[in-house]
């Protein structure tokens, strides 16, 4: 039970900040890739409305493709200038999935009920909708704005059935077709499975992305990554003017421990500091192995006196946390911590690390387990 309420609680969990870049990513590249398709499906009703005679169904397609166009086009220069947050992955998964919907209203309501529910061309644009919400990396956009898309179709549905004379609806527009509950079930069941198997792809998917740019030894985010997170935190700290700390810190003795109580009794040092550096600092700052024995943070908008006083807290809690290696051997640990701090020591974040790894060796030159700040 407690099993299951963990799953659940995980379900609806917050992306951290690595799956936050990973989906910023992904709704930049549906973004214009959502430019393209619109104007390639606007070109079809804008030339029927140009060179074909007047047809109130294609009107209304190219007046729904035109509101597309002009939303898409606005998320695209939106996602340029603006950070990613898992607000604007809902917001543009429902309304991708609510212009389909509205265009299939619109033939309901101006044109006939089974122009709606028998509408093919627009109708498919729901599974590349379903197909898109996956490249967000959060499984609860899945869930809910795949789900609102089923929740839409099958309210259509069920207000034709009730609202309306099928049959002679379907002696007026005998083209499209007569009204078939089986057939319509039938869409109410592939479009549930597309949303699920969105689900588990992006299930499957986030897994995968979660081993690529996670460490195994420490599962702490690894170097790999780093870079791309890095200039996302700067390029968010510069657009609303925040601060943010850097800290390297460094296991002091490293080459020793290992060269004369082992390799497992190093490994199951690194180990110890990551699960102390994660302990010691909140749940939105960012811990990263560096390499080695050098972890770096990324301490969300903190200051130098805030930054110096967190170091000062790791080192103490460090220096008071003796390890046991896995042959029984005490291991006192100690750590030499640099600090820099955006943007006063640098704007960049080679400019940042050079400054944060330099006063870290300035904490070494002195005599190790200290903290030096600018």
């Amino acid at each position: 039970m407690n099993d299951v309420g963990k799953a659940w609680r995980d379900l609806w969990k917050t992306p951290d900040g690595a799956m936050l870049v990973a989906g910023g990513v992904g709704e930049r590249q549906v973004a214009w890739v959502r430019v393209l398709v619109v104007s390639l499906l606007l070109l079809s009703p804008l030339y029927r409305e140009l060179f074909e005679p007047f047809d109130l169904r294609n009107f209304l397609g190219l007046i729904d493709n035109l509101l597309a166009l002009a939303y898409a086009l606005a998320v695209y220069f939106y996602l340029r200038l603006r950070s990613y947050t898992s607000w604007i992955g809902f917001l543009t998964s429902t309304l991708d999935g609510a212009l389909v919907s509205l265009l299939l209203v619109l033939y309901v309501l101006a044109v006939s009920p089974l122009e709606g529910v028998n509408d093919t061309y627009n109708f498919e644009v729901y599974f590349l909708v379903i197909m898109a919400m996956s490249l967000r990396q959060d499984r609860r956009i899945c869930l809910l704005a795949g789900g609102l898309v089923v929740a839409q179709y099958g309210a259509l549905l069920s207000y034709v059935m009730t609202h309306y004379d099928l049959a002679e609806a379907y002696r007026q527009h005998s083209k499209v077709g007569e009204f078939n509950t089986v057939y319509q079930i039938r869409r109410l069941v592939l479009l549930s499975s597309a949303v699920l198997l969105s689900f588990l792809y992006m299930t499957r998917s986030r897994a995968l992305v979660n081993d690529a740019i996670h460490d195994p030894l420490t599962g702490l985010l690894n170097r790999g990554y780093f870079d791309t997170l890095f200039d996302h935190e700067i390029e968010r700290a510069r657009r609303y003017g925040h601060r943010f700390a850097v800290v390297m810190v460094d296991a002091d003795h490293f080459k020793r421990i290992n060269d004369t109580v082992g390799h497992a009794a190093g490994d199951a040092v690194l180990k110890a500091l990551g699960r102390l550096l994660r302990a010691g600092v909140r749940d939105s700052d960012i811990i990263v192995r560096f390499g080695g024995e050098e972890f770096v943070l990324l301490l969300h908008e903190t200051g130098p006196d805030a930054a110096r006083a967190k170091g000062e807290a790791l080192r103490a809690a460090a220096q008071n946390h003796p390890v046991i290696a896995p042959n029984g051997t005490r291991i006192d640990l100690t750590i030499s911590i640099g600090i820099a701090i955006y943007p006063d020591d640098g704007d960049n974040a080679h400019a940042l690390l050079s400054c944060a790894d330099q006063r870290m060796l300035s904490a070494k030159q002195a005599g190790r387990n200290r903290v030096v700040a600018g």
